[in-house]
């Protein structure tokens, strides 16, 4: 304590100053109205602006969990989509759930690591067998595919994304259903190559291209990309073309998983034909 008392009675002129600097501020400001008003306006000026920063960290790290919220809720919105039910009595054409069943429900992951750099490239995300994920499973952000699971874990699942040599996707136009397929080269994690385009389709760039649903792995009218080049091919029975993907497949935070509810009566369908 005494050395406080020495320190104030050494620097007490240093107080003195400040206190009487601040009285006659404040009386600047009190009696006139100038001098009052453009101190108001700074202040609000700073203020806001600490305000602003301090919103934009805490908006930036409640971002990812944002995120995580409303792709949870695109998976539940999803599953109530019609073209989620398959219609099992055509004759009837109002709602009931005697006469439709459900074929696909959604359920949404975390990517934990992901690579576009790469001949072939792989996701892992943080769902697996105890959430019933397979193999053959069809991964999708919103509207737009991503891959397809490979192998699976009891809480993992390990994803081939579009950008690899061994990914195919059945595609097709979508102005006029014609069927293609859609592979990637590697180079370019934005860009794929549409093969075995038929040589009447007229091709303009900007053209759609969904998923067929010629596969049992994504439903049909999923988005994959757009034409953004084609080549006519004079000399081969079809005609090519490069898209642009409709996913940007560097910056996957969290994506759904689609779950065949007959995936099994497919399945089982096809093993009856060949044994025979």
């Amino acid at each position: 304590m005494g050395n406080l008392f020495d320190f104030l009675r050494k620097h007490y002129f240093y107080f003195l100053f400040l206190l009487l600097e601040s009285f006659s501020l404040i009386l600047l400001v009190n009696y006139n109205e100038f001098q009052g008003s453009s101190l108001y306006t700074a202040s609000n000026t700073v203020s806001g602006s600490v305000n602003k920063i301090f919103n934009g960290i805490s908006e930036y790290f409640s971002l990812r969990k944002t995120n995580q919220v409303l792709i949870e809720e695109l998976a539940k919105l999803h599953s109530r989509l019609p073209e989620t039910y398959y219609k099992t009595d055509t004759t009837r054409h109002f709602y009931n759930d005697s006469i439709k069943a459900l074929a696909y429900k959604y359920i949404s992951a975390k990517v934990i690591s992901n690579s576009t750099n790469k001949r072939n490239n792989f996701l892992m995300i943080n769902k697996g067998r105890l959430q019933g994920l397979e193999n053959h499973m069809g991964v999708i952000i919103g509207n737009k595919i991503v891959g397809q699971i490979v192998s699976v874990s009891p809480h993992f699942s390990w994803i081939m994304s579009m950008l690899n040599k061994d990914s195919r996707i059945s595609g097709k136009f979508k102005k006029n259903n014609q069927l293609v397929n859609v592979e990637w080269n590697g180079g370019n994690y934005r860009k794929g190559q549409v093969k075995e385009i038929p040589k009447h389709v007229v091709i303009m760039k900007g053209d759609t291209i969904i998923t067929s649903g010629n596969s049992d792995i994504f439903p049909e009218g999923l988005l994959i990309g757009t034409m953004c080049d084609y080549t006519i091919s004079p000399d081969e029975n079809f005609n090519h073309g490069e898209l642009l993907f409709s996913t940007d497949f560097n910056s996957l935070g969290y994506v759904e998983v689609i779950i065949d509810i007959m995936r099994k009566e497919k399945e089982d369908l096809k093993a009856s034909f060949n044994m025979r």
